[in-house]
């Protein structure tokens, strides 16, 4: 009977020990993907890539500009791609995430060079995101754009 208690006890902690490594894995894979997409929000912006936004963007993104305005996924897009923003060059630095389950969230720290209605905007700004796990991946559903 003790023998059958120490396999069972074996058998389960063996299970719970695969499972908390998968979701270790896991986490850390979301983690990489969402590190790519803070990356390529740099990129996409200095590129005014449309194309990327609107991929990564969720339908419902909004984004909070420093003044207040609130800006949905088309304006944003528009804003980041020449619109508003003339950014020419832009890097992400300093990116930490958190995800939960089909939600993340975190920051990173944005340097940019370009101007805004002829006015230089070029410095280094905290973006806090959040994200949603989607179909065909994470995407960005928010964007808060911290002064510098």
């Amino acid at each position: 009977m003790m023998t059958s208690f120490r396999k069972t006890l074996g058998a389960t902690l063996l299970g719970l020990f695969i499972v908390a490594s998968a979701f270790s894995f896991s986490v850390a894979d979301d983690q990489k993907d969402l590190t790519v997409i803070a990356d390529g929000f740099a990129t996409a912006m200095s590129k005014k890539d449309k194309a990327w936004m609107e991929a990564n963007f969720t339908e419902d993104c909004v984004t909070y500009a420093p003044s207040g305005e609130q800006l949905n996924k088309k304006a944003t897009i528009h804003a980041f791609s020449g619109g508003v923003y003339d950014i020419t060059k832009s890097s992400a630095s300093n990116k930490s995430f958190m995800v939960a389950d089909k939600e993340a969230g975190g920051s990173a720290d944005y340097t940019v060079e370009g101007s805004m209605s002829g006015n230089d905007i070029s410095g280094t700004y905290k973006l806090s995101l959040k994200f949603k796990k989607t179909e065909t991946g994470w995407k960005v559903s928010e964007i808060l754009i911290n002064g510098q």
